[in-house]
């Protein structure tokens, strides 16, 4: 192989093109992801920026930037589907690809150029999803800006929550954010039994020792004795093990797509399903974030080869095409939401529709290439 001709000229101005495509396309869903948000948001934030007293302007361009980098982390696998696919039939309107046969250029020059793109929207990719993203929202949240503020910036839950693990079940009013506690606990153990063992009642709880360990605070402990007899106990200081931990108490109901690696991996060993498959998912999308725009590009440029016919593209082709690339951008998501409601495995869901796409995509280039026989 001659690795000279895979990094000359002509894959370097094939890289520019797909960088050029691509960010085009980022470009525009990012403009009407913004106006869409703008139109829902924008009093809101000029409100707070009042409430702050900050400048309109400043306030404004930080939420801007805030919801950018959730929006780039969201919809770059899209663009580059759509900057591969457009790069591509460019280069056949233009006649590159007969130009580069004419000089003897091996097809694998395209798959070197896509390669590199890969590489380097996959470094992005990949730094918004484990980085990036988690530490911008957090500061809206913080600014209390958008529908973000809204949702996670109340810290203390109006409400009690409930969570069950084995025989136990807490029942609490919980405070998250950067100054995560429990109050008004009450503890049910037993619960997979006909009859409750002991009831917990307590003021506050704090974290103590391991992971999961809490102190009680002015506690009362109901027990029960045979049929018939009560006992009650009362303790300053009471150490319990309960199925939640600090994590999951200052992320509580944050979307997991939010929360640092740190505070997953805590919360990915939690016992209850509905806390740990939706961590364990997440970590492994992050995991898997750095190939997603190199074959969505891939799979783009794939899918724009096998819409021509001859010298011509086919506009019906194309179509039906088109479709099966955004369905199987949609997939993304989809299998992701799977994963995390327990549906299916982490890492399945994760790297399903990359190896559909991946496949797919080794399908179309064979066949082009004359590998595979065609209909005629």
């Amino acid at each position: 192989m001659n690795w000279r001709a895979h990094t000359g000229v002509a894959v370097r101005e094939l890289v520019w093109h797909y960088l050029q495509a691509i960010g085009f396309f980022m470009f525009v869903l990012l403009v009407i992801a913004l106006t869409i948000d703008l139109t829902d948001n924008l009093d809101g934030v000029l409100k707070r920026a009042d409430e702050l007293k900050d400048p309109t302007w400043l306030v404004l361009l930080k939420y801007l930037f805030f919801r950018s980098v959730d929006i780039i982390t969201r919809l770059l696998s899209m663009a580059a589907l759509i900057g591969g696919g457009v790069a591509t039939a460019l280069r056949h309107h233009r006649m590159e690809d007969i130009v580069l046969d004419a000089a003897g250029a091996s097809p694998s020059i395209v798959l070197s150029a896509l390669c590199m793109v890969g590489v380097m929207m996959g470094v992005v990719q990949g730094s918004f999803q484990n980085w990036l993203r988690p530490i911008v929202v957090q500061q809206q949240v913080e600014m209390n800006l958008g529908k973000l503020g809204g949702w996670f910036g109340e810290t203390e839950l109006p409400e009690h929550v409930w969570v069950t693990s084995n025989s136990q079940t807490l029942r609490a009013k919980i405070t998250r954010g950067s100054q995560p506690k429990i109050s008004d606990v009450t503890i049910f153990n037993g619960v997979d039994q006909p009859s409750l063992g002991s009831i917990t009642f307590a003021q506050h709880a704090v974290p103590f020792g391991k992971d999961g360990q809490w102190r009680l605070e002015n506690a009362v402990v109901w027990t029960k004795e045979g049929n018939i007899e009560n006992k009650t106990s009362k303790f300053e200081f009471l150490e319990v093990e309960l199925p939640i931990n600090i994590e999951r108490v200052q992320w509580y109901d944050v979307h997991t797509y939010y929360i640092p690696n740190h505070a997953l991996r805590q919360i990915a060993q939690l016992p209850q399903l509905e806390f740990s498959y939706g961590a364990m998912t997440t970590l492994a999308v992050r995991k898997a974030a750095f190939f997603l725009p190199a074959v969505f590009a891939l799979f783009g440029t794939s899918l724009a080869m096998a819409g021509r016919r001859g010298r011509r593209l086919a506009p019906f082709r194309l179509l039906v095409l088109a479709t099966i690339g955004y369905v199987t951008v949609v997939s993304v998501k989809v299998l992701w939401a799977l994963g995390m409601h327990g549906r299916m495995e982490p890492f399945l869901a994760a790297t399903t529709s990359i190896w559909l796409a991946f496949g797919l995509s080794v399908l179309l280039q064979l066949q082009q290439a004359g590998y595979l026989s065609r209909t005629k």
